[in-house]
């Protein structure tokens, strides 16, 4: 990776423009995948009966927009750390390796500054440590849905939303561990904590559009 490096310690070759493209799939093909699992693999093949009377009672006192408001929220919080990816491909490349868990990235300003980029040391037990930190970063920056969506989804869900935790969790400490082992190694707890949140999601859009009456 050295040789792509320009002097300032960042690829030569990123991306010209930003890539809006990253910030749309991951907006909807998280939500799609969340509500196809939440439907097909949750509500089709549980209770119904159970589950939809359990909905209609919280119809009865309107919580469906409350659900419905859960569902935007949790788009907002996709949409604000997914809209990074489209400008972060101008910055550093899909193999840049451990520069890309850098969240921010600095410079030196005032006489006799150096050019050089301030960056997270990579390296070693510092970097590891790092990166574990920058994990549990992460999962502060997502998990805002969860918690908002624990107490409506486990009215009619309640065993789902016990296993979609207990994924959420699993998904976290596997991006953790692997984030420490080095860059890559996280993604598989990556995705199975975001397809976790999404399907929770997916919950509660399933009661909202019964709310609505497009169910």
């Amino acid at each position: 990776m050295e040789r792509t490096l320009g002097e300032n310690g960042l690829p030569k070759r990123a991306a010209r423009n930003p890539k809006f493209i990253l910030t749309a799939g991951l907006f909807w093909i998280t939500f799609t995948l969340g509500v196809a699992i939440a439907y097909f693999g949750v509500y089709k093949r549980g209770p119904i009966e159970k589950y939809n009377q359990k909905i209609e009672k919280l119809v009865q006192d309107d919580m469906h927009w409350a659900c419905a408001a859960i569902v935007v929220f949790a788009r907002i919080i996709v949409f604000v750390n997914a809209y990074p990816f489209a400008h972060k491909a101008r910055v550093v490349l899909p193999r840049s390796g451990n520069l890309r868990a850098n969240p921010f990235y600095y410079k030196q300003i005032g006489k006799d500054a150096s050019p050089n980029i301030v960056a997270l040391i990579e390296d070693g037990s510092i970097g590891a440590y790092n990166r574990a930190n920058r994990s549990l970063h992460h999962m502060i920056e997502n998990y805002g849905a969860l918690l908002a969506g624990l107490t409506l989804g486990a009215q009619v869900f309640p065993f789902p939303v016990f296993v979609i935790v207990c994924a959420f969790g699993f998904g976290r400490i596997i991006h953790q561990i692997g984030y420490t082992i080095g860059f890559g190694y996280h993604a598989p707890g990556f995705y199975i904590a975001t397809l976790a949140t999404a399907t929770l999601e997916g919950l509660h859009f399933i009661i909202a559009m019964k709310g609505f009456g497009y169910l």
